[in-house]
């Protein structure tokens, strides 16, 4: 028998050659953490929301409540509970004339109730708007759907509308629209005309002191009227709040302020006595400007959180102000991002509706029942645990293997400062954007506006790795935690553990090695598209988020300004191989260079060199084949959640961001806008019936026993025709693993293909993949120059260990009956089918530092006596093969031949002889 072996180090494996082919490979989508719970029927103060970005309030105090990214419709009673009352929180355009409930919204704006308690909806991404009446039917009164903006003359139903923003209502029932990119105000009148008041629809600013018709608007946002029927408009582009007058003249409202308080108006209310509130998210203050002319600050001190409940508003932090309302009371109600706050006529601020993620996110419950809040990455370790960046819940969370998730990191309040040493749990974090896993089963984060890189020990104890926690830019070579990051989105390692950091705002990707310091490999810090084919060192990035490496050594970054893929070899030379550097959607099965991508978020590698990307702004995931042809594999490009159970390719996503491969061939993603992590399985190859097949043997290339094979073993195959006659060896290729496919021979494994060592028509050697893990049996099939040459049907086992005849003395000589073993010392055997290890589990590559460690318990006895282990984990240099270094037991052991006995697991492998002295 040949036996071969070369070092690897274990990675993630794809399942399917794509070959020129890709109907050849199909997936199946489901959801694996994140769930449409978000509160309803509860207390609203524990309920979840996306981004709010419109706030009414009836007559009786029912607040509604438009949660813009959930594409629903909330209202919240006086007694405090939550209800959706439209919208089935997927996006899209249904249900007309039926139960609001029942329809489909897609990212609803502003509010606007009527005198009879009839509530209209700026249906934003519909392009309409809609109105819900109080039997809860929704039916349609202006738009087409189509996004333009149509001249007058026409009825509401026939007339375009483009991007309608916000609305409000007037005493007499009239309806205001606000066209955000159309830059003009609509007026739809009871009797079911519509016209422009305001803008001429190029946006400017001018016209003041004249006919508001005849002015220009710049991105029209929130309306609001005073008691004397007067229209203010918050003319957000023009930095300005403008007034329509009875007459119809139109002027600069409040003007700008003389003093520090320049406003970019977005939300605006009017009190009963006539005072304006201006919302300004670039400030995030709510600034009052009185009916004697003075501006008084009144909500908000500027910082980007929401705190200060309790206490007065003005000593408060918003995170945002989206929209502003006022009841009848003289409350002030702000749709402060995920929360509602109300502010009370003595100025005192507390949330109303929100639990702002900062407590109730399912924690103790099955992943598929908890709640996230725009996840932008994943990871798994060794152990099967599910490591989630959720971004918008300012927390790690962990999906256990038993399918339950709970919080590994953050508070839920974003925070920062000093967190060296502290348990993750009570470590604050602000919107991390990545993780990773090491060898050692560490956790990498990019705590990503908080400038910094953490690291979170198996015992949940977190440590600096780099950045000082401010923002900044650094020179090369310094000391990690004296330098400076700026918004670092992205974080990978390469197959010898070092570190890689995307340092997203300053447009590079940084190296660190263990107890190194900080060099560039790619971006020169200068944001822009240019360096293709030179030194990546010298090219220009733009605001790059992801990064992953081939099993080659080469670096993928997902460019995601430049709307492409690019390419870092080991050489440091940098290529783009997807993405034509324009924002699009086009280019499916032709050249991916040729292609348009939009703002890719994602990117991973298989051994076989397709490169998966998470396209983003297509709302697709997209592979690239070793042929250089792109292809989608999940979505259809049109936003929303569908899908699951079914085929990936049919299913709807939204923002799919971090990928992830996990080893069998499943691609996890963040799919950030549904708020779920999904994972796609490839769908099994139908294969002929093996038994039309000539029969093959397949045994532990060791013992050369039949029997179940184990993830990572190194089998030997006999038959006939499998191969040429005169026996081929492999060479590492040039990426430096084992090849798949040797002197036109080719192994499949459960439709995986093998590294194969050696190929001969009698015999060949090869290593079982890794993702035969968690199979009761096994199709094994070899193919010979295109044709199938066998198969067998073989059972699998956790681990089916052999123990190699040689044995290694500690002086390196081989032991035998002349050169024994002093007892006391150590000795060093080698074996192979050991099971799964800690390591990332690919075939074909050769071992290297950290090296991976059996998760079976290894025991090892020499004369019947159990040998303390000194090492057992992947050999050096080695393809499939584990090294054991053990002490030779003493006293109890005699001199001469004695019987050495591995067991791995349950499983015992067959003795060998040692000679001892």
């Amino acid at each position: 028998m040949k036996f071969y072996c070369w070092a690897f180090f274990l990675a993630a494996c794809a399942p399917l050659l794509w070959s020129a082919d890709a109907a050849r490979v199909r997936y199946h989508i489901d959801t694996v953490a994140g769930s449409g719970r978000i509160g309803d029927g509860g207390p609203a103060t524990a309920a979840q929301f996306s981004n709010i970005n419109g706030v009414a309030i009836d007559r009786l105090g029912n607040l509604y409540l438009a949660d813009t990214d959930n594409h629903r419709v909330r209202k919240v009673s006086l007694g405090g509970t939550v209800t959706t009352i439209a919208g089935t929180g997927t996006a899209g355009f249904t249900g007309d004339r039926g139960p609001a409930v029942n329809a489909q919204l897609n990212l609803p704006y502003g509010l606007a109730l009527d005198g009879v308690g009839n509530l209209y909806v700026a249906d934003f991404g519909n392009q309409r708007v809609r109105c819900i009446g109080t039997d809860g039917i929704i039916t349609t009164v202006a738009g087409t759907g189509q996004k333009a903006s149509s001249p007058d003359g026409f009825p509401p139903l026939e007339t375009s509308l483009l991007s309608p923003r916000n609305v409000a209502i007037d005493t007499k029932g009239n309806l205001y629209i606000a066209e955000f990119e159309g830059h003009r105000v609509r007026r739809l009148t009871t009797d079911g005309k519509i016209k422009t008041i305001a803008g001429i629809g190029v946006a400017g600013l001018k016209g003041d002191g004249a006919l508001a018709v005849n002015a220009q608007l710049n991105s029209p946002a929130g309306l609001a009227f005073d008691s004397a029927g007067a229209l203010y408009i918050a003319d957000s582009g023009n930095h300005v709040v403008r007034k329509i007058y009875a007459d119809g003249m139109i002027g600069n409202a409040p003007g700008r302020d003389p003093g520090t308080l320049q406003f970019n108006p977005i939300a605006l209310a009017v009190d009963a006595a006539g005072n304006l509130y201006i919302g300004d998210p670039a400030s995030r203050v709510v600034t009052a400007y009185t009916t004697a002319g003075n501006w008084i600050p009144y909500a908000g001190t500027g910082g980007d959180t929401s705190s200060g409940d309790g206490g007065p508003a003005k000593d408060a932090g918003l995170s945002a102000m989206n929209d502003l309302a006022m009841d009848v009371y003289g409350s002030l109600y702000i749709a402060d991002g995920v929360r509602v706050r109300r502010v009370s006529p003595a100025a005192m601020i507390e949330t109303v509706a929100g639990d702002g993620y900062a407590h109730s996110v399912g924690d103790g419950e099955a992943a598929t029942s908890a709640q996230l809040f725009q996840p932008s990455a994943v990871a798994l370790d060794a152990m099967g645990n599910l490591y989630i960046a959720d971004t918008g819940t300012q927390r790690i969370r962990e999906v256990m293997p038993n399918g339950n998730m709970t919080t590994l990191a953050g508070t839920g309040i974003i925070g920062r400062g000093n967190v060296d040493g502290v348990p993750a749990a009570t470590m604050p974090l602000h919107s991390p954007m990545a993780v990773a896993t090491d060898a050692a089963g560490n956790l990498l984060v990019a705590d990503t506006f908080n400038h910094r890189i953490l690291r979170i020990t198996p015992a949940h104890i977190v440590h600096m790795v780099a950045g000082t926690g401010t923002s900044g830019t650094s020179a090369d070579g310094m000391a990690p935690l004296a330098a400076t990051l700026r918004a670092p989105r992205g974080v990978c390692l390469d197959r010898a553990g070092t570190l890689y950091i995307v340092d997203t705002s300053n447009h590079r990707v940084l190296r660190l090695p263990a107890g190194g310091v900080l060099q560039t490999v790619a971006g020169n810090g200068s944001p822009g598209y240019a360096g293709d084919t030179g030194p990546a060192r010298f090219a220009q990035l733009k605001v790059p988020n992801a990064c992953a490496f081939d099993s080659a050594g080469n670096l993928y970054i997902a460019d995601t300004g430049n709307h492409s893929i690019r390419k870092v070899t080991v050489g440091g030379a940098i290529w783009t191989v997807a993405g034509a550097g324009i924002m699009g959607g086009s280019g499916d099965e032709g050249p991916a260079i040729s292609a348009h991508l939009s703002s890719p978020r994602g990117v991973a590698v298989d051994d076989n060199g397709n490169i998966f990307i998470g396209d983003t702004g297509n709302n697709r995931i997209r592979v690239v084949t070793p042929d250089g042809v792109i292809h989608t594999i999940a979505g259809s490009g049109m936003a929303g959640f569908f899908g699951d159970g079914g085929a990936a390719i049919d299913a709807l996503l939204r923002e799919p961001a971090g990928l992830y491969l996990d080893g069998s061939g499943a691609l996890y993603f963040a799919d950030s806008g549904n708020n779920r992590i999904r994972h796609m399985r490839p769908d099994v190859i139908a294969l002929p019936p093996v038994t039309v097949l000539a029969p093959l043997t397949v045994v532990n290339a060791i013992s050369l026993r039949a029997g179940a094979i184990a993830p990572g073993e190194v089998v030997s195959i006999f038959g006939s025709g499998l191969g040429p006659a005169v026996g081929v060896t492999a060479a590492l290729d040039a990426s430096g693993a084992l090849p798949t496919l040797l002197a036109a021979v080719e192994v499949r494994i459960n439709s995986v293909s093998s590294p194969i060592f050696y190929a001969q028509s009698g015999q060949i050697n090869a290593q079982v993949p890794y993702t035969v893990a968690g199979s009761d049996a096994v199709d094994v099939i070899v193919v010979y120059q295109g044709k199938l040459a066998g198969g067998v049907s073989v059972k699998t086992a956790p681990s089916a260990p052999a123990l190699m005849t040689v044995a290694i003395n500690r002086d390196g000589g081989l032991n035998a009956e002349s050169a024994p073993a002093a007892r006391g010392e150590w000795m060093t055997f080698y074996a192979t089918g050991e099971g799964l290890t800690d390591g990332a589990r690919v075939a074909g590559v050769p071992a290297a530092a950290p090296y991976a460690h059996p998760l079976l318990p290894i025991v090892l006895k020499i004369a019947g006596v159990s040998a303390d282990i000194l090492y057992a984990g992947s050999a050096p240099g080695l393809v499939g093969v584990m090294q054991v270094n053990a002490r030779v037991p003493g006293g109890f052991v005699a001199p001469g031949a004695a019987q050495v006995a591995l067991t791995v697991g349950d499983t015992k492998a067959p003795e060998i002889t040692v000679w001892l002295k």
